[in-house]
């Protein structure tokens, strides 16, 4: 019984770690929920059974290809998100990040906080922090391959107003006074001009599809507006 439970394991494994190469390289659509899979690799249960699902999904979407457009927006565009206290388990949240170029995502990822955010506005603008040294990397990657030593201002959309107004104003309320101090260094990249954050309602929020498990209408529709076509 030991070995045959180890065997499944390490079909487990296999499994994700061929899922977690395919979202990394061209799948931002799957990043949520082989994010959550792989959290299960030391004991894995029903979650095989996600595994599947997730298999058969990308068979029926073998086609699916990013997408470049000459007539969609060639600035960098960075979307940030969070789900709060998603984990019932230890009640962290999920931070989604995704950065699109000419109307294709070329840069993504979903992953759970480290520490456990006490509100929304907390984990959005922990979410925001982490979008903002994706954009510094780009950018500077961006000047290394332009030869320049101008940068873009980048641009950061995030559905939180409260989020925003944080990063915006040096005004700190109860909600966010205990929030840490490395996560403030957004505030400094605003005034420096290296990015600047702009709201975005949640229904054209590109990073949702990254932060939760989304019906199937919406799912399909953000995939889209990623670039898989």
């Amino acid at each position: 019984m030991k070995m045959r439970n180890t065997w499944k394991k390490y079909i487990y494994l296999e499994a994700v770690g061929s899922l977690l190469y395919v979202r990394q390289i061209s799948r931002p659509d799957i990043a949520y929920i082989v994010n959550i899979l792989s959290s299960y690799c030391k004991k894995p249960k029903q979650h095989w059974l996600a595994v599947k699902r997730v298999m058969r999904y990308l068979k029926g979407t073998v086609d699916y290809k990013l997408t470049f457009s000459k007539k969609q927006e060639h600035n960098l565009i960075g979307y940030s998100d969070a789900d709060w206290a998603n984990d019932p388990n230890d009640r962290k949240s999920i931070t989604g990040s995704v950065f699109t170029k000419c109307g294709d995502a070329i840069t993504w990822f979903s992953k759970k906080q480290r520490n456990v955010a006490l509100s929304t506005v907390e984990a959005e603008y922990i979410a925001l922090s982490f979008t903002c040294q994706e954009a510094i990397w780009l950018r500077e990657l961006v000047k290394e391959i332009a030869r320049t030593d101008k940068g873009e201002n980048i641009c950061i959309k995030c559905d939180s107003t409260d989020a925003i107004a944080s990063a915006k104003n040096y005004v700190t309320s109860q909600r966010t006074k205990h929030i840490d101090v490395r996560h403030h260094f957004v505030r400094e990249k605003i005034e420096e001009k290296v990015i600047n954050v702009n709201y975005l309602s949640t229904s054209e929020m590109l990073a949702d599809i990254l932060t939760k498990a989304l019906p199937h209408t919406k799912h399909k529709f953000l995939s889209e507006q990623l670039g898989l076509r």
